[in-house]
């Protein structure tokens, strides 16, 4: 088959990134304020108004079987919370066991606490919250040396100078962590600025969210293959076929506007039984 490149809207999804034919995309902007339709399915987030008009609002994420983009942030929010918890209560622990002359029983490695072990295999898909991140680090790494100290101090019986470092950490290395913690809610709210992919038919126009535009650029043809279910048969969806971008090789999935836009167009508040067509 003659290999084509033909330009290509690329928008990601969490960690994939969809393929939305530029000949089907009637604008990309910001998502404006979305007005629920009572009873629609749970893909239709509702509808906006758009030069007059009401336009439904389809969640993609939802629509493929994925947590919306605010589910994943008061996930991670929550997660957060609990660990920032953690260290508060892992460095009152600490003091308690100086002033009470014990073993002090929770961990001093900072890969092995709760913390440590999903920030060493928490993948972000931002920039923004990847550089936010990094900087958890050095204070995390920090607060678990400060245990090796403290507790060296105390086996030389040196307890004034172990509780006079827990005391500086306090307002020291352990506020700087808890600032981190209660900055993460406002980087995530400015960083998931969802998009709107206004999608175009003939008399018809659906919109779909995207977590963010990535770039407008060709596929290959020659590369565009059918998804494969887990039970061997095709997907039918509006994602049933995945192809590799023309200038990186990149995969991506194709999502059929057309298909879509049939789907949607006519009646989403009734769109009751709605089940994901593939899993991104």
């Amino acid at each position: 088959m003659e290999q084509k490149a033909v330009p290509w809207v690329l928008i990601r999804l969490d960690q994939s990134i969809l393929g939305i034919d530029s000949g089907s995309v009637r604008e990309m902007l910001q998502l404006p304020r979305v007005t629920a339709i009572p009873q629609a399915s749970a893909a239709v987030r509702g509808v906006v108004t758009l030069r007059d008009h009401a336009t439904p609002v389809i969640d993609l994420r939802k629509l493929l079987g994925m947590p919306s983009l605010a589910d994943d942030s008061a996930q991670l929010i929550q997660l957060l919370s609990a660990r920032a918890e953690d260290h508060r209560k892992w460095l009152a622990e600490l003091d308690a066991s100086v002033k009470e002359d014990r073993t002090f029983g929770l961990t001093l490695d900072p890969h092995a606490c709760a913390f440590g072990r999903w920030y060493d295999q928490f993948k972000a898909t931002s920039v923004v919250l990847e550089s936010h991140l990094k900087r958890f680090d050095r204070p995390h790494q920090q607060i678990h040396a400060l245990g090796h100290t403290v507790t060296d101090l105390v086996s030389r019986k040196q307890h004034a100078e172990a509780s006079a470092l827990i005391e500086e950490a306090h307002h020291g290395t352990l506020a700087t962590l808890m600032q981190l913690f209660e900055e993460t809610p406002k980087i995530l709210a400015e960083m998931n600025r969802e998009m709107l992919i206004v999608l175009k038919g003939n008399n018809a126009v659906v919109s779909v969210t995207a977590d963010a535009v990535e770039s407008v650029e060709p596929i290959r043809y020659d590369t565009i293959i059918d998804v494969q279910l887990p039970n061997g048969q095709r997907a039918t969806g509006p994602v049933a076929q995945t192809a590799r971008t023309a200038r990186t090789d990149s995969l991506i999935l194709i999502l059929d506007a057309e298909k879509l836009l049939a789907e949607f167009s006519r009646s989403p508040a009734r769109r009751l039984d709605c089940t994901p067509a593939v899993a991104a």
